[in-house]
């Protein structure tokens, strides 16, 4: 009998991982570095602001959220352009994978149109970062690969397990099989969110916002134990600012809402469904 392991306070034999590792062929060998992008100098924050901080943190005081968000937002755009440019003061990581980007990603999804000139900046950065990826993964796989295709792959195979999972009855084949689900939505929901930052053309056909609705109510289900509710978890759905700057994004789902009135309505009541970020 394999031992128990203590995580976040609970004893569970098995735990999932949620935090999947890409397989090695899609890890480059070097990481990706972007020599034709400007660097842009950020502001740094005052003594002034130095202050306003330390009097927030002893609740002396409050800072706005979208100042904070701006200072956020300029500490991120550090974080990237000393990762794929080499150049500022930010913390540097070498990106040898998109899933790496994943942090400034969610960022970005989540900023206020307030924020637009922090926001185009971030996705600048992050969509430049991902061309640079899809074109060199291109080179080693020695055939042109795109996001929304490896997307698509890694839905189907999500799918064809989620479809098999009520005929598993071995506890130990179930959770393999449930990570094995989480995995391949994991990397199906990234992929969908790269294909839409790198402005890949639309492929009405695939119809990815729709798969993407669908995984992430499927994975708000699954349990850390490897369990799978009988109900989506609120709070485990993405946020819904996240839901509709992909739909805005997504033009293939954007010229489906203008030629039917049903698909519009439905997307409104769904939208309903995710909670608010802030």
């Amino acid at each position: 009998m394999e031992p128990e392991r203590r995580t976040r306070g609970v004893v569970y034999g098995k735990s999932l991982d949620f935090r999947p590792q890409p397989v090695a062929g899609d890890t480059l060998p070097s990481p990706v570095k972007l020599t034709d992008v400007e660097y842009v100098e950020q502001p740094q924050k005052s003594w002034r602001d130095q202050f306003r901080l330390f009097l927030q943190s002893s609740g002396l005081t409050t800072i706005p959220p979208q100042t904070r968000l701006r200072w956020q937002a300029h500490e991120v755009t550090d974080w990237l352009q000393g990762s794929l440019l080499g150049k500022g003061r930010g913390k540097r990581a070498s990106i040898t994978h998109p899933c790496q980007l994943l942090g400034a990603i969610d960022f970005l999804m989540g900023l206020p149109s307030e924020l637009d000139v922090e926001r185009r900046m971030i996705h600048t950065l992050v969509g430049r970062g991902l061309i640079e990826y899809r074109k060199r993964i291109s080179q080693i796989r020695e055939k042109p690969m795109t996001f929304a295709r490896e997307a698509s792959q890694y839905f189907s195979l999500g799918f064809r397990d989620q479809s098999m999972i009520s005929k598993v009855s071995s506890p130990g084949e179930h959770f393999q099989m449930v990570q094995n689900i989480y995995n391949n939505y994991y990397f199906f929901r990234s992929h969908y969110i790269f294909s839409i930052l790198s402005r890949e053309p639309p492929d009405a056909g695939n119809k990815l916002f729709s798969k993407f609705m669908r995984a992430s109510f499927f994975l708000s289900t699954i349990q850390e134990d490897g369990t799978v509710a009988p109900k989506p978890s609120y709070r485990s759905l993405p946020p819904k600012e996240h839901v509709v700057f992909l739909a805005k994004r997504d033009m293939a789902l954007q010229s489906r809402l203008r030629e039917d009135e049903a698909l519009r309505n439905e997307m409104q009541t769904v939208l309903k469904y995710f909670r608010p970020l802030r």
